[in-house]
């Protein structure tokens, strides 16, 4: 004699429906570490591109003597941002003979470009003379180059 399908029972915990937790909790996680992920690569991003920028250049430069050098220095920039830049002369040996920090626009004018000639010291005569880079936040001599 057969029994009735109705009265068929199957082992427990073998055709029940999958647990959804564990899928839950790693759906959570990746969304947290993707949301870290975006949030870093956007601080990073701020950090190198937004806010305010400053891009410097040596318009010319003049070697003086054998203790100074002449340079015409223009930075473009945000309006209501600072400029500072730090300028440096090498040798002919390509050593760095003068480093000094130039003062551009220390107030914050409206302008966009600001422009200045600098008097340049140096230890030794100079072949060339180059911007390390410019920046809006103050500097001082024995801050790196930005």
């Amino acid at each position: 004699m057969s029994v009735p399908p109705a009265h068929r029972r199957r082992p427990a915990g073998r055709y029940d429906p999958p647990s959804l937790l564990g899928s839950r909790v790693s759906a959570v996680l990746l969304t947290a570490l993707l949301a870290v992920v975006v949030a870093a690569v956007g601080a990073f991003a701020w950090d190198r591109f937004g806010g305010e920028q400053v891009r410097g250049q040596v318009r010319t430069f003049e070697v003086r003597s054998d203790t100074e050098v002449v340079l015409e220095v223009e930075a473009a920039k945000t309006s209501g941002a600072r400029a500072y830049c730090v300028v440096r002369a090498r040798g002919a040996d390509g050593r760095e003979v003068g480093r000094d920090i130039a003062v551009l626009d220390a107030e914050g004018t409206p302008d966009q470009v600001a422009r200045g000639t600098y008097v340049l010291a140096t230890s030794a005569r100079a072949v060339t003379a180059e911007l390390a880079g410019c920046t809006a936040e103050p500097l001082t001599r024995e801050s790196p180059a930005p």
